[in-house]
């Protein structure tokens, strides 16, 4: 069977349209959009299943509790979720195809700080809520960017309540590239989850050679994928400490383009992964590229 291709970065394509994008640290980022202009976000959905994307994400991955506080006008996370998923169905119904739809679990803080997430009732009512939610409307659940075995794990378990499908993306985004931003081994985490008998853990958010380093321990589930960033790890010299990770990725970064992904991509593939697609700075020229290599197995 090839592998499926999940969709391209939101905040990219969003960005690259000239849309509203804050910095996700302190605004509700794409969920401006959300808001405020959804017609962009289901032109994006189009576009992608256009480009060869044969999984699509709802785009309320910033549409938290806890981050809307940020927005005291917004909607509720449990209305813009409906919401998200509305437009994932509107873009396959236009393009008259048999995508599926990946209803998304995001984290619910600020990515990339496990410190700030909840206490584990108020983490699984919101998750519980968005699984209710997506039952029945999509045919998978995503649980995104995941920086700590605790938040990942009650993340997939109450997924798993609503979705017989369930996928669960770690991310090692920071200063130590085998390890999650809570500090813990990226390996030790696989190992723990392969009990919550999920159908796929996958890594996203980092750089496509840091991708590539996890295969080791993601192969050890029964199935594996990766939505890595466009770039690659080039350590730069410092001015000073940078504890933050996703400053520190971004220091030690080299962007690639959409050509050089695809050659990562085919060695995801050829190493084993079912799962394959991009997160930032991957736009629906990257997803083209990859419909190319897989149509060529």
């Amino acid at each position: 069977m090839k592998p499926l291709i999940l969709d391209s970065a939101l905040g990219t394509e969003l960005e690259n349209r000239g849309e509203y994008l804050p910095s996700f640290k302190t605004s509700i980022w794409s969920a401006y959009s959300l808001i405020h202009n959804p017609d962009v976000i289901t032109q994006i959905h189009i576009d992608n299943i256009e480009a060869g994307a044969d999984v699509i994400t709802t785009s309320n991955y910033q549409a938290t509790p806890e981050l809307l506080k940020r927005e005291p006008s917004a909607p509720s996370y449990d209305y813009l979720a409906k919401r998200a998923v509305e437009l994932c169905q509107e873009a396959v119904i236009k393009t008259n195809t048999k995508t599926k739809i990946a209803g998304c679990f995001p984290p619910i803080h600020v990515t990339f700080r496990p410190d700030l997430t909840s206490k584990e009732k108020h983490l699984r009512k919101f998750y519980k809520t968005l699984g209710a939610i997506y039952q029945d409307n999509v045919d998978v659940i995503i649980c995104e960017t995941m920086a700590s075995l605790y938040e990942g794990t009650i993340a997939a378990n109450t997924a798993k309540d609503f979705s017989k499908t369930v996928w669960l993306s770690w991310t090692t985004r920071g200063n130590k590239l085998n390890r999650l931003p809570s500090t813990e081994l990226l390996h030790d985490v696989i190992l723990k989850s392969i009990d919550l008998d999920i159908d796929c853990q996958l890594v996203n958010c980092v750089h496509a050679d840091t991708a590539t380093l996890a295969i080791n321990s993601l192969n050890k589930e029964k199935s594996f994928g990766i939505y890595a960033n466009s770039s690659i790890y080039k350590k730069n010299k410092l001015e000073g400490f940078i504890s933050d990770s996703d400053e520190w990725h971004y220091h030690n970064h080299k962007h690639i383009d959409q050509v050089e992904y695809g050659k990562y991509v085919s060695q995801w593939i050829k190493e084993g992964a079912s799962v394959v697609g991009g997160c930032c700075r991957t736009t629906t020229e990257h997803i083209k590229v990859i419909r190319k290599i897989i149509d060529a197995i």
